[in-house]
């Protein structure tokens, strides 16, 4: 027999409210409010079945559910806390790991032409491979101008090639437009640069502390002891942190025996990752800056509780949680923050309002304009030379 729209109505509305019932009975063997749950899971599926049922215009479930998700995470006020939705979290998966789908360079707006300008490219990466070298603009992107768009949207046009190769329009240094075919496809980038510096400064670039970044700071420096280095800059300047393992990976390497990381959860349970009695005894400076976040800022603050470092440069963030990515059913996520976290001397650096740097030394406005694209070699920033002054033997 056919059922009649108020049937189908009614069985939608029914297995909303089983949807809703089975939530709540989740919510309350998970502990998260009791018997209390049921009523707002049941309210949820309520609205829900109204949307259905009444609303006028056309949506779309899933962003529905995606909002309010998102939603729940945002009423906690924790700008560390977020949630992602599947394709957020798949590009978050990338970048935990230094990777990213792309052409392999780091591009600046290029205030001239509108195009992209090439400030650094991957060695022996799809960009490279092609013939394209820093100093080029991208002007085009499978005949597609983007000299009056942004980042984001040439970010989008190269990775909607993925898997095959990207018609490349650029304008070199002599001038002349060229094009180029190249491959878009999965960049693996090293998170570490070092060089070896006059004076036998070693420094170390640390771009961020995610996957594999505690390993590379620890080949970059003994590659640098290897070439006569006896003293180390490090560089954590607009690096935004990582993962815990790869920072205590690094700390333990450099210092000596004793706490390294103390976190606490919000029952009071407390963790400490120690390190042992190897280290590394030499002059060391750490620089900073406002953008310093998280495992970078506590880098420089752990150090400095040993004594083991200068740290140069401006203020930083003061951030003292650290978090935990729970993958949900649908390859969604939330990134929450579960730990609160001390450095060795116990200082909350969100009590502390961050970290003041020993010798605070901003750079000028040419100089942060060079900073930002890139181009700012070691010999002319400020910051540097500060850091290497500050070296005591």
């Amino acid at each position: 027999m056919k059922r009649s729209k108020i049937d189908k109505q009614a069985l939608r509305g029914a297995g909303y409210m089983l949807v809703g019932m089975l939530l709540a009975l989740a919510i309350v063997v998970a502990g998260f409010g009791g018997f209390r749950a049921f009523g707002r899971a049941a309210k949820f599926a309520q609205v829900m079945r109204l949307v259905k049922a009444h609303f006028v215009g056309d949506y779309d479930p899933d962003e529905a559910a995606d909002t309010a998700m998102s939603g729940i995470i945002a009423s906690l006020d924790d700008r560390w806390s977020y949630y992602m939705d599947p394709e957020d979290y798949a590009a978050y998966q990338d970048t935990s790991a230094n990777r990213y789908q792309g052409i392999g360079v780091t591009i600046t707006k290029d205030a001239e032409t509108g195009g992209f300008l090439i400030v650094t490219i991957n060695k022996d990466g799809p960009a490279q491979r092609a013939g394209l070298q820093v100093g080029d603009i991208i002007l085009a992107i499978d005949g597609v101008d983007v000299t009056a768009g942004d980042a984001d949207g040439l970010r989008a046009l190269i990775q909607a090639d993925y898997g095959k190769d990207a018609l490349i329009r650029y304008r070199s240094a002599d001038g002349g437009e060229r094009e180029a075919a190249v491959s878009c496809q999965t960049v693996y980038t090293s998170p570490v640069n070092s060089q070896l510096l006059d004076g036998h400064v070693g420094y170390v670039d640390i771009d961020n502390f995610r996957q594999g970044a505690g390993q590379e700071a620890i080949d970059a420096i003994e590659a640098l002891l290897a070439q006569g280095a006896d003293s180390l800059v490090f560089d954590v300047r607009s690096d935004p942190g990582g993962q815990v393992s790869e920072l205590v990976e690094l700390l333990d390497y450099l210092l000596p025996e004793g706490d390294l990381f103390i976190q606490t959860d919000k029952r009071g349970h407390e963790s400490v990752d120690a390190s042992d009695g190897d280290c590394l005894e030499m002059p060391m400076a750490v620089l900073v800056n406002a953008d310093s976040y998280s495992a970078a800022e506590f880098f420089a603050a752990a150090l400095r509780d040993y004594d083991w470092a200068v740290v140069v440069g401006q203020h930083t963030t003061g951030k003292a949680r650290s978090q935990v990515t729970y993958p949900l059913l649908d390859g969604s996520a939330v990134h929450l923050s579960q730990y609160s976290y001390l450095t060795p001397s116990r200082t909350d650096l969100y009590e502390a309002g961050g970290l003041t740097p020993d010798v605070e030394v901003a750079l000028d406005e040419e100089q942060t304009a060079l900073y930002q694209t890139g181009w700012l070699e070691p010999a002319e920033d400020a910051q540097v030379r500060a850091a290497i002054d500050a070296l005591v033997p």
